[in-house]
């Protein structure tokens, strides 16, 4: 089910294929989730550092 089915007065089966609201609407979303990705990578490889400098900072057992 299209998103603009229930809002939209011009709504035909298949005319998305040609909607320019729709095709503002995707690209919208494309951007939004391109921004999500973007967010999601910057801070998962800035905890992974953490990570690994927390871990860095355990003391270590040695055998003697």
């Amino acid at each position: 089910m299209l998103p603009c089915q229930n809002t939209c007065l011009a709504y035909t089966p298949g005319c998305h294929k040609t909607c320019s609201r729709w095709k503002a609407f995707q690209e919208r979303q494309f951007l939004r989730r391109q921004a999500q990705k973007a967010y999601l990578k910057y801070y998962g490889e800035l905890c992974t550092l953490l990570t690994r400098q927390y871990r860095g900072m355990e003391p270590r057992h040695s055998l003697r």
